[in-house]
């Protein structure tokens, strides 16, 4: 990949697409006693697999550096049904550290380019507990697998092998996303592109 910073193969949105990002779902240790999973439930079960395998073998399964940025806004948006966004996006700065850790030379020539990937989620209002049971498992862990999902035989298969492990998720409200310098701003503005 010529002029490409590595790890944006994480973020290709032809894969993406091919991939069919449908929902988020988590999974934890019944006795607490391991941090928990954040799974990307796909469609396409193989593709999904590839994005995971592709940083894998530029990065390893930690992502030491925080470059997959993630983020859960919760609260409502104009134009979608209530529920919760889920937000995946390349961190610049943690990227570029990341790939200069691994000896890539990037210069101002370089061309590439931020990608958000978002999917919408819309649990049951009262009887879900998925998202707030995930909350406290990653408050006592500090850390949780982001991991590729994949339905086989009418059941979610986590694919924890090809999972990432990562130490920092953003929990917020649609209310507190600022304007365009925030990372997050465009889940809000996405409200027409996001799964609704």
């Amino acid at each position: 990949m010529s002029n490409m910073l590595p790890g944006l193969s994480f973020f290709d949105p032809a894969l993406w697409a091919q991939a069919e990002w449908s929902a988020t779902t988590y999974r934890w240790h019944p006795g607490s006693e391991a941090p928990p999973v954040m799974g990307i439930v796909f469609g396409n079960g193989l593709i999904g697999q590839q994005i995971f395998l592709n940083w894998i073998g530029e990065f390893s399964n930690r992502d030491e550096f925080d470059a997959i940025r993630v983020s859960v806004i919760e609260g409502d948006i104009a134009g979608m049904k209530s529920g919760y966004s889920v937000h995946l996006s390349a961190d610049r700065l943690n990227l570029l550290a990341h790939a200069t850790s691994v000896g890539a030379v990037i210069t101002e020539g370089d061309q590439w380019t931020l990608r958000s990937l978002i999917c919408r989620m819309h649990p049951t209002p009262g009887i879900s507990v998925m998202l707030p049971q995930f909350k406290r498992e990653f408050a006592k862990h500090g850390e949780y697998l982001l991991a590729p999902v994949i339905a086989r035989d009418g059941q979610l298969w986590f694919e924890v092998e090809l999972g990432i492990i990562k130490r920092t998720i953003y929990f917020r409200e649609v209310g507190e996303i600022g304007e365009d310098d925030d990372a997050d701003a465009v889940v809000v503005k996405a409200s027409g592109q996001a799964k609704s």
